[in-house]
C-alpha cells in the first residue's frame, strides 16, 4: 500500500477514518449493511420470538433496527475530504492545510493546544502521533486495521 493511499484513510490527527462508525467506506457500515441484508425482515419475527420465547430482549429490536440503519448508512467520506463530522470543532483539520503537513508529528509545533479535544482525546492524539513517528506510517496503519476504533 502506498503511503499516499495511506494518507487517505488516516485523518491528519492519525485516526483512522476507516475504522469510524461514519465512514462511508468504513468496515462498520459494511458490517451494518451485511447484518441488514442478513435479519431481513425480523421486526415482526422480534415481537412473535419476544412472546414466544418470553425474551424480554426482544422488545428492544426497534431500537436496536434504528441503531442499525444509522451505521449502515455512512455519513463522512473522511477529514481529508471534509470537516470532521464527530469533532465538529475540531482544529486539527484546518491547521494541518494551513501548515501543509500529512500528519500532526510532522508539524514543529506538535503537540499543540490548537486542537480543541477533550483532555482523553488530546492523551490519544498525541500517542497516536508519536506512534506514526516511531513505528512508521505503514506499520501503524497496518496497527490501525486490526485493532477496534473503540478499545
Amino acid at each position: 500500500m502506498t503511503n499516499e493511499t495511506i494518507k487517505h484513510a488516516l485523518a491528519p490527527c492519525g485516526l483512522s477514518c476507516e475504522t469510524c462508525f461514519a465512514h462511508v467506506d468504513g468496515g462498520i457500515r459494511r458490517a451494518s449493511q451485511a447484518l441488514k441484508e442478513k435479519l431481513g425482515n425480523f421486526g415482526p419475527y422480534a415481537a412473535f420470538f419476544e412472546n414466544l420465547m418470553r425474551e424480554p430482549v426482544f422488545a428492544n429490536y426497534p431500537a436496536f433496527q434504528a441503531m442499525l440503519d444509522y451505521l449502515a448508512e455512512g455519513h463522512c467520506t473522511g477529514c481529508r475530504n471534509e470537516q470532521c463530522r464527530m469533532f465538529k470543532e475540531c482544529g486539527v483539520r484546518p491547521c494541518h492545510q494551513e501548515k501543509q503537513v500529512d500528519f500532526c508529528y510532522q508539524c514543529t509545533d506538535f503537540p499543540c493546544e490548537q486542537t480543541n479535544f477533550s483532555k482523553p482525546l488530546y492523551r490519544t492524539w498525541v500517542r497516536v502521533n508519536e506512534k506514526i513517528r516511531e513505528e512508521g506510517l505503514a506499520a501503524y496503519y497496518a496497527a490501525t486495521q486490526i485493532l477496534s476504533r473503540y478499545p
